[in-house]
């Protein structure tokens, strides 16, 4: 895969005011880089906080995806396995997922 394109982490969560939930991440020089802004919801702050919190996962969930993959491919291709059909389903689900947020294939 190539370099990042995506602000590295880790990002951070914060509330400011009522209405939003900003995420967040220090940049060069310790500037702040907004990264996203969860506005309110009908199911309320609980689930603006969720919101908020699954945005700020994004680089970790990205790379447990990353390495979940690697362990997956490795046994969807190892011949003693029994499980080689379920390895590769996940594998391609991950696949998916991380080109889905990398833009690129992985």
């Amino acid at each position: 895969m190539s370099e990042e394109m995506h602000t590295t982490g880790p990002w951070f969560k914060h509330r400011e005011g009522f209405s939003t939930v900003y995420v967040e991440a220090r940049i060069g020089g310790g500037l702040i880089q907004e990264v996203a802004a969860c506005g309110p919801t009908n199911q309320g702050s609980e689930q603006q906080e969720a919101n908020a919190r699954l945005i700020a996962t994004a680089p970790e969930l990205l790379e447990a995806c990353k390495l979940g993959l690697k362990g997956l491919e490795a046994a969807a291709f190892d011949p003693l396995s029994q499980q080689r059909n379920a390895h590769a389903y996940a594998a391609g689900v991950l696949r998916s997922a991380i080109t889905k947020a990398t833009g690129q294939p992985a």
